[in-house]
């Protein structure tokens, strides 16, 4: 076996670091950095938790309104 070609491994991970750097400085990096290590999927998952809490709110809210409707018009009814 051959022994690792050391100017030729530190190269490449001088350039592999450059690459990191260079990602991180731009917008586009920035969006690639966050979906390479899943926090936009963190991201997604929250807003959609919110989302679907407000969602959920909005149909007890109109659940109510038609359980007062119901309830008024039945003792509107009895009268």
């Amino acid at each position: 076996m051959k022994c690792l070609n050391s100017p030729g491994l530190f190269m490449a991970l001088l350039l592999m670091t450059a690459g990191i750097f260079i990602l991180g400085g731009c917008d586009s990096g920035e969006k690639v950095v966050d979906k390479v290590t899943g926090n936009q999927d963190v991201k997604q998952y929250h807003k959609m938790k919110e989302d679907i809490g407000k969602i959920a709110d909005q149909q007890a809210k109109k659940y109510n309104e038609i359980l007062n409707v119901n309830t008024n018009e039945g003792e509107k009814k009895r009268d």
